[in-house]
């Protein structure tokens, strides 16, 4: 068989595939309105391996591990599209937000820090020893926000400033990125309620990954399926568990959007923790 044969065959096998692939998104969005009406969980990775464990019987072991990278990009692709039906069908999204600024009239800040600070005055804020402190400070009520260097842009991350808005549970709504003794660092403020206004345009999450083979790629593909680009990432030891890490991630998008509201949910289904870490504008490709 010559190659332009085989290529000719290769089109015809591809239109066969185009053609299932269109019926199989179909029963797809069947299982979608079924699930929107019980509440059934869409990720079920025991019946998904259950269903490969099935379909590979009989396959060659030359292209066995083929087929099964096959078989689980059908079905990722299939629950990102059941999640955004679903949302759709039912108002079941988890993640609350404001969409007007708070006002601001005292801030916390670590001293060391203070000398960075132009996004309010300075007379406005109250310094203190360690970003815990700024959190319990604005657990208590006593400042409305905290102001801290969130990273080097290129250069490192800031892990305290970090822990502090998972434990707190704040989040950032303002970035500005400010040139410093020839370093650029990300200035951020962050406040106890998520704000999403139309002009965000990034987002920042925190997630740890299933303790698995390929936990971690089928993420990363997972965001990439949705177009979205990443533009920091970072990752540390999880303290609650060995062997296993926090992945700090900022991305391009707005949580008004659908596609980014069904991102975000198949996020908080799928990882083995998720939690939202701020909505912004940020200007600059980093």
């Amino acid at each position: 068989m010559t190659l332009p044969e085989v290529r000719e065959q290769i089109d015809r096998v591809d239109s066969q595939i185009k053609s299932l692939f269109q019926e199989r998104m179909e029963l797809a969005d069947n299982v979608a309105k079924v699930k929107a009406q019980t509440g059934d969980d869409i990720f079920k990775p025991d019946r998904e391996e259950a269903i490969i464990s099935n379909l590979t019987k009989g396959v060659g072991d030359s292209i066995r591990k083929e087929y099964i990278a096959l078989i689980k990009r059908i079905m990722e692709i299939s629950r990102k599209y059941q999640y955004g039906r679903t949302l759709q069908l039912r108002d079941c999204f988890p993640v609350e937000y404001v969409q007007q600024e708070p006002e601001i009239a005292s801030v916390a800040m670590v001293k060391p820090e203070l000398y960075i600070c132009s996004m309010v005055s300075r007379d406005k804020v109250i310094t203190v020893d360690s970003f815990e402190q700024v959190g319990n400070l604005i657990a208590e009520k006593k400042v409305d926000a905290g102001i801290g260097i969130l990273e080097d842009v290129s250069v490192q991350a800031a892990d305290e400033i970090h822990s502090m808005l998972v434990k707190q549970k704040l989040y950032i709504n303002r970035c500005d990125v400010v040139e410093d003794s020839g370093v650029r660092r990300k200035v951020v403020m962050f406040t106890p309620q998520l704000v999403v206004t139309p002009e965000h345009n990034r987002m920042k999450v925190m997630f740890v990954c299933k303790n698995k083979s390929g936990s971690l790629a089928s993420i990363l593909s997972m965001i990439s399926d949705y177009g979205v680009n990443l533009t920091e990432i970072h990752s540390r030891p999880n303290q609650e568990a060995e062997w296993n890490y926090e992945f700090f991630v900022e991305f391009d998008g707005n949580l008004l959007k659908q596609e980014i509201k069904a991102l975000i949910f198949q996020l908080m289904n799928e990882t083995q923790y998720f939690q939202v870490l701020g909505s912004y504008y940020c200007e600059g490709d980093f």
